[in-house]
Formats: C-alpha cells, sequence, structure tokens
C-alpha cells in the first residue's frame, strides 16, 4: 500500500517512482547489497520501521547465487527441489502444483510468518532463517492468512 512507502520511504528517504508495495521492500534491498550480497541485519532494521503488508523474495545481481525470503504476513508458498537444487514460490500453492506437475522430488517449505531466509544455489539444503520485524498492517476488507470465511 502506499501507506508503508509513505512512512517507510520518507523516514528511510527512498525516493519513489510506483505506488506498490514492492517497489519498497526493492529499494530497501538495493539499499543494503551496495557491493554484492544483500546486508541482512541492515535489511531488517530498515524493516522494522515499515507498517503494512509483505511477504517477498529478493536477489542481488551482484549476488545472484543466493536469494532472500522474507515471509511476513502476505502468503508465500515454497518448494524445494534438492537434487535440482532449485526453490519455487507463489503466493498461491495451485500455481507451483501446475507448474511442477506431479514431478517427483518437490517438498514444502513451511516457513512462519515473519522468517527471513537466506537460501545458497551452492547448498539449497543449508538454508539459514531468522526472525524479522515489521508493524503488520491488514487492509481493510481482507482476513489475514489463515482465516478462511
Amino acid at each position: 500500500s502506499v501507506f508503508v512507502q509513505v512512512i517507510c520511504g520518507q523516514t528511510l528517504r527512498l525516493p519513489r517512482y510506483a505506488e506498490v508495495d514492492s517497489e519498497l521492500i526493492f529499494r530497501l534491498a538495493d539499499r543494503f547489497a551496495p557491493e554484492g550480497p544483500i546486508d541482512q541485519e541492515g535489511l531488517k532494521k530498515a524493516l522494522a520501521l515499515c507498517r503494512g503488508q509483505m511477504s517477498a523474495v529478493l536477489a542481488s545481481r551482484l549476488d545472484p547465487g543466493t536469494i532472500t525470503v522474507l515471509k511476513g504476513n502476505k502468503p508465500l508458498c515454497l518448494r524445494i527441489h534438492r537434487q535440482h537444487r532449485v526453490v519455487l514460490y507463489a503466493s498461491d500453492d495451485a500455481f507451483i502444483d501446475f507448474a511442477v506437475d506431479n514431478e517427483k522430488g518437490w517438498r514444502e517449505l513451511e516457513v512462519p510468518p515473519m522468517t527471513m531466509l537466506t537460501i545458497r544455489h551452492e547448498d539449497v539444503r543449508a538454508i539459514e532463517n531468522s526472525e524479522f520485524r515489521f508493524i503488520p498492517q491488514e487492509r481493510k476488507g481482507t482476513l489475514p492468512e489463515g482465516v478462511n470465511a
């Protein structure tokens, strides 16, 4: 939402070019990856100032073999295939089910909300995880993740 950008974007002095939360998240990641890997501690401190809804998967062009997963309060489904060293992600399991079409070897990665994962291509089994914080805020007319009407 624009609210996330206004609060977090102004506080962190980030220019705004679009009306989507993901732009802000990627700008923050870019700020904390000036020469390679994303500085996760710096990113976590900046995210703690943000308010809204988020889940994201990030990579730095300077460190393409590493992905950072932010599982916040928006849906994010992850599957891993250790033999192929691949991680798939989508907002709904149905998209992944369609993409892999019952191919063997895919495992669901269960990630609790407010978790940051680091996954490196050279060893997808060695997943690092840590907690991150931001101020979760539900939008009017939406239900929190895991609540079905």
